[in-house]
């Protein structure tokens, strides 16, 4: 046998490239560390390549992101509709609402990395995602029960003990469903391909989901309460319907056949030491603290500070169309010209466009849909290109024989979770402490600050990225030292 060569590789050497040294974990002559996860095909050594570009159905892609449907709406009701609802119709003070919202994401925060290691160490006969969801989908439904039905009176410890219910059973499905999604394919712009049809389901799901409040305020004139509630129904019929259709039509990717135990905090640790894993984490964290600044004060900023009451989820709507039409274009821009320069024209506009909230003219309805047109050109273009980075590094983890896809997907939810829990905290706080109450009419500070809360948050976090983005360049293939740390940290 020639020097260099191994049975296992040698009966496959014709199909795909082999490293110079070959065995089930070696080094290479020039530093690079090979890993060779027996009985998976498409071995690659040293840059990102796959025996061939692997494409879902657009059946597959929509069954597979259907729970995103989910997710929006979960989002979309604790950003947005829950802080209005606590605190206008269960008459909770506006900062203590703000501090019920940072301590769920508080809570996914502490469970979020458990669950994403433990759907990465413990198969089953079922899968590493399946039983977790399925887990999941109970939980999400029984906790929307407790909170989207609250009654006037309901006191804060009941909230947040049915918030812990619902966020745990969301995290059990989110989780696992991230991880899954990153394994999906071994070709980088099928990546993004994926990620782009998970947000565009996002948006389609939020134009569904806002279509019942927006039914129930515009034709019925019905109030808070009734949306919320419709809103509570949606959810509680969508857990268990779109967890059922993943787990019974897509089968999960084959795990590699050397599966390495890793200690939970040496993982994160090896994870949190690349450069790449950083940088993307810190814009996670701005993404996350700005929008869920901008969406905990999108009532107040339409309703009060524009004077233009029962207009709120109905102009929620256009900000959901307009990526429906324009993520595919997004997405065929990435593949032309590289993620960071479509992020950095994305945070570009951004930062150009949101200050000018604060210059709308309160009443100018016309004015207000142009602008929210405007600031919807870019709307979803960093989470779509943010997770398929994240899909890069997942598949060279793969590459490597690992298979830490939900962890690592963990990682970067409990960085979007509490900065987002940091976001509406400090944009509702920040209400409080200008005096600004949701059921008085407001003075001209405190309609201001509403403008400001609204409008500074994503202004300031898309500056801060492309300063970030404008420091690094375009992702490459790990090195030696990258690799290193993945191989020791499992």
């Amino acid at each position: 046998m020639r020097t260099g060569a191994c049975p296992t590789a040698s009966a496959r050497r014709r199909a795909w490239p082999r490293p110079r040294r070959c065995s089930r974990s070696c080094a290479a002559a020039d530093g690079r560390i090979f890993v060779i996860p027996l009985g998976q095909r498409g071995l690659v050594s040293g840059d990102i390549r796959s025996s061939r570009t692997e494409r879902l159905s657009r059946v597959d892609l929509f069954v597979f992101s259907s729970p995103v449907i989910l997710f929006q709406a979960i989002e979309l009701a604790w950003r947005t509709y829950l802080p209005a609802f606590f605190a206008a119709t269960l008459g909770l003070p506006i900062a203590a609402v703000g501090m019920l919202l940072l301590a769920a994401r508080l809570f996914d925060g502490l469970i979020d990395p458990c669950i994403g290691w433990a759907s990465d160490r413990f198969p089953t006969r079922f899968g590493l995602r399946r039983p977790w969801m399925a887990v999941g989908a109970p939980l999400v439904s029984l906790g929307a029960l407790g909170l989207f039905w609250a009654v006037p009176g309901t006191g804060i410890a009941t909230l947040a003990a049915w918030s812990l219910v619902f966020h745990l059973g969301y995290t059990l499905i989110a989780t696992p469903h991230g991880g899954w999604g990153l394994e999906l394919s071994r070709d980088a712009h099928e990546r993004v391909r994926v990620m782009g049809a998970k947000i565009w389901v996002a948006m389609a799901g939020m134009i569904v989901t806002l279509v019942l409040p927006s039914l129930l305020e515009r034709g019925f004139g019905l109030g808070r309460a009734a949306q919320v509630g419709a809103l509570g129904a949606a959810i509680v019929l969508l857990a268990p319907i779109t967890a059922l259709l993943v787990i019974r039509r897509i089968r999960e990717p084959e795990a590699p056949s050397i599966a390495r135990v890793a200690n939970p905090f040496s993982l994160f640790a090896g994870m949190l030491r690349a450069r790449e894993m950083r940088r993307i984490l810190m814009l996670y964290g701005l993404v996350g603290m700005a929008d869920a600044a901008a969406a905990g004060t999108f009532l107040f900023f339409v309703e009060q500070a524009l004077a233009l009451p029962g207009w709120g989820s109905t102009l929620m709507l256009v900000q959901a169309v307009v990526p429906l039409a324009l993520l595919p274009f997004w997405a065929r821009m990435s593949r032309r010209f590289g993620k960071r320069r479509v992020l950095l024209a994305g945070y570009g506009w951004q930062a150009l466009v949101a200050p000018l909230a604060l210059l709308l003219p309160a009443g100018g309805l016309a004015v207000l849909v142009l602008w929210l047109v405007a600031r919807s050109l870019v709307f979803g273009v960093d989470y779509m290109l943010l997770r398929a980075m994240v899909g890069d590094i997942t598949r060279r983890e793969v590459e490597l024989g690992q298979r830490w896809a939900s962890s690592r997907y963990a990682l970067f939810n409990v960085t979007l979770r509490l900065a987002m829990g940091l976001g509406v905290a400090a944009a509702l706080g920040a209400l409080g402490w200008a005096g600004f109450a949701p059921d008085e009419a407001g003075q001209a500070e405190a309609l201001f600050a509403v403008r400001a809360a609204y409008a500074l948050p994503p202004t300031v976090a898309a500056v801060i990225a492309c300063a970030l983005l404008f420091r690094s360049g375009e992702a490459r293939p790990a090195g030696p030292a990258e690799r290193r740390d993945a191989a020791l940290a499992a």
